[in-house]
């Protein structure tokens, strides 16, 4: 499990999309990333979270998206229409 707190701007998306990749070993593995500690969720954190989605899955080890109902997080997720689960 990956667990993601704080604020997600640009330079930490970059961290994101590293950790990310380094925790499920490059999508060869599966990965809970928990993201009900953030507290601003942009754009391109989303982009970051959409396009390790897609790559996860096409490998074959979906990332499995977590954030608590009414968080910003699990709020953002719903809007943008990404698969994840509420805690």
């Amino acid at each position: 499990m990956l667990t993601v707190t704080g604020e997600i701007d640009e330079n930490e998306a970059v961290v994101l999309r590293d950790a990310i990749s380094a925790h499920s070993a490059d999508y060869s593995r599966d990965l809970v990333v928990d993201l009900t500690g953030v507290l601003y969720l942009p754009s391109v954190a989303v982009g970051v979270l959409a396009k390790a989605h897609k790559q996860s899955t096409t490998a074959g080890h979906p990332i499995d998206l977590l954030a608590a109902e009414a968080t910003i997080a699990q709020r953002v997720l719903q809007v943008c229409a990404l698969p994840h689960r509420t805690s």
